[in-house]
């Protein structure tokens, strides 16, 4: 029996096509995941943003906290500064709120407070919570649409379930145990949601997650790849001393002495800050990729690794780097943890959050061993960053995302929770 093999070749073309096609009407799911879309504003709404003096607001979505004259400042992200009296840290009461559009970080020096807004540094007066001044442009954007005038300023997630054909579901970025939509922006997941120097004269104190820092007249501010220095001298009007490029993922700042510590996605980098308007950098330690808030005291740094949606990490663990030679920095051991975030340390006691696990105190009076010096373990909180206040009252601030904690510390090993202020979402 002859073949037709022209017949059999379109017989089988049909038959392939048939079945693609069957297989891409067939091949839908349903799927869960985030989508991902920047949001934008003009250059001129950012720069007309006004600074409001309201009446309290609740607790809603926390970031970082800062400490100043008996006053508690807690950015809520993106939208201004809650202000706490904590004349009595037991009853601590929240006196009102300073809107500031896109605010997330800040410090205070002499009754100013220095915020940014999306990408200004802003000046304001403590007094009365009036703006003074205004540097635009001082802070680089997520995103910027030179054509249209607009910058991107942050980037909204919004929860999607739909079903979805195999080609657009073969589209979606998966990170740990999430799908992500970033629909055809060329946007980084290192972007999606997800620091303590004792204070002199008027300075205030912030957490190991600050952004933000003052050191005598000048003030410090990282972003993701720089070191950025503003003059002080004339503090109601701070100007631009220099820019010191570092590299990528970078994340907060401490000041030691002398130097300043910078965390960043890969690494802890240490720049000598003897000329304060030109740090120069004298070592780097690298580590795995994580988020990293460092700490600092007398010959050792601490730095916290931590796995989670903003750091690509899959590291849960407390770093001891020895810094007695300063330009050769060391790792003396490392410390698994749970999910350490911020840190805080005052005399021979560590102050370490761990996320949704909680609080812990260790003694830190053998440096290398105080994993077998754990004091206290806290649960049933998230902390999210702490400051130790420095002089005679042993007292422990705590950010989270379920609200701002108090703790007496007189005896490291039983903290002792005096006052709560409650996210109510």
């Amino acid at each position: 029996m002859k073949t037709n093999h022209f017949l059999l070749l379109v017989l089988t073309t049909l038959l392939g096509f048939t079945t693609q096609s069957c297989l891409k009407d067939k091949c839908e799911r349903t799927v869960s995941y985030i989508k991902v879309e920047p949001v934008f504003k003009s250059l001129a709404e950012i720069h007309s943003g006004e600074v409001v003096s309201e009446a309290p607001r609740e607790l809603k979505n926390p970031g970082k906290i800062y400490y100043y004259n008996n006053q508690i400042f807690v950015n809520e992200r993106r939208e201004g500064i809650h202000v706490i009296d904590n004349s009595d840290p037991a009853n601590p009461v929240n006196t009102g709120f300073i809107s500031i559009p896109g605010n997330e970080d800040m410090a205070i020096k002499n009754g100013l407070l220095y915020a940014n807004s999306y990408i200004d540094l802003l000046t304001i007066n403590l007094n009365d919570y009036q703006l003074i001044s205004r540097t635009e442009n001082v802070f680089p954007p997520l995103w910027e649409d030179v054509q249209n005038n607009q910058v991107a300023v942050y980037y909204q997630e919004t929860p999607v379930t739909e079903v979805m054909d195999c080609e657009s579901y073969g589209g979606l970025y998966r990170h740990k145990d999430e799908l992500i939509d970033f629909g055809g922006f060329n946007a980084d997941v290192s972007v999606l949601s997800s620091s303590s120097s004792e204070a002199s004269g008027g300075t205030g104190i912030g957490g190991s997650m600050a952004r933000f820092t003052i050191v005598n007249n000048y003030l410090y501010v990282v972003d993701d790849f720089n070191l950025n220095v503003f003059d002080l001298t004339q503090a109601t009007a701070p100007t631009q001393a220099s820019t010191v490029n570092i590299g990528w993922g970078i994340e907060t700042i401490f000041p030691y002495e002398d130097k300043l510590f910078i965390g960043s996605n890969s690494g802890m980098f240490i720049f000598d800050n003897s000329n304060p308007t030109m740090p120069s950098m004298l070592a780097s330690f690298a580590h795995a990729t994580a988020c990293d808030p460092v700490v600092v005291k007398d010959n050792f740094a601490y730095v916290t690794l931590r796995d989670g949606t903003n750091c690509e990490g899959f590291n849960n663990q407390l770093d001891l780097v020895d810094i007695s030679n300063i330009t050769n920095p060391f790792l003396v051991k490392s410390f698994p943890m749970d999910n350490p975030h911020g840190l805080s340390i005052k005399n021979n006691s560590l102050f370490l959050c761990e996320g949704s696990f909680g609080l812990k105190s260790f003694d830190i009076t053998d440096p290398a061993a105080l994993n077998q010096h754990l004091l206290d373990h806290e649960k049933g909180l998230h902390a999210f960053d702490a400051i130790a206040l420095p002089g005679g009252a042993n007292l422990l601030l705590v950010i989270g995302d379920d609200g701002f904690y108090q703790y007496n510390f007189d005896d490291p090993a039983n903290l002792k929770l005096m006052s709560k202020i409650p996210v109510n979402r």
